[in-house]
């Protein structure tokens, strides 16, 4: 049986948040409290601070701290930049601790907010092929028309799809998938063959 982790032995741990002082004094007390090595990152931008602390520290976890009211997009490059881990600034007392512990373990660990964008539900095939149709302007009747199935059974799709996409409209769900900083992409698509190839 191992001996219990020390805070000697505790990995060490890099915190990237922004140019709020007292924010930073806590977020290490409570870190140093629960025996971590810490190292403080700060920028007016998490995402900077992020870079700097990935540069100054390779190989050493990050936590990243955004203030509230960042949005998906903001936190997807949070990601990309090099965090292991988010926790949203209203939400240290509670969650930087256990998120710290999770990242030290090899973990990911990010807010609700981005689990969706990380793992989201898969669309069937048929909502597929129907969104890609809706992207290109297609009415429901046209893309009824087009995969020769009832205009009921193209609205029972976009409906399930809808939900996946936590979208509530056919602009809604088009502009998620086109959107180049939020948005899925076209590779989310199956895409039907042209209009003018369709009999």
């Amino acid at each position: 049986m191992s001996a219990p982790q020390t805070a000697h032995d505790a990995p060490p741990i890099a915190v990237a948040i922004g140019a709020d002082r007292r924010l930073q004094d806590h977020a290490e007390r409570l870190l140093t409290d629960a025996g971590f090595v810490v190292e403080v990152v700060s920028r007016e931008d998490v995402v900077d601070a992020i870079a700097a602390a990935a540069a100054a520290f390779p190989g050493m976890p990050i936590v990243a701290v955004p203030p509230a009211g960042t949005t998906r997009a903001q936190l997807r490059r949070a990601l990309h930049a090099g965090a292991s881990g988010i926790v949203i600034d209203d939400r240290v007392p509670g969650a930087l601790v256990p998120t710290a512990r999770a990242i030290a373990a090899g973990q990911l660990a990010v807010p609700p907010a981005l689990t969706r964008l990380l793992a989201p539900r898969a669309l069937s095939h048929r909502e597929k092929e129907i969104l890609a149709l809706v992207v290109s302007g297609c009415t429901n009747r046209q893309i009824a028309d087009r995969l020769f199935v009832a205009e009921s059974t193209v609205k029972t799709h976009l409906s399930s799809a809808f939900a996946k996409l936590e979208t509530r409209s056919r602009a809604e769900a088009a502009a998620l998938i086109l959107d180049p900083e939020e948005g899925y992409g076209l590779g989310v698509l199956a895409l039907a063959p042209p209009a003018e190839q369709a009999a």
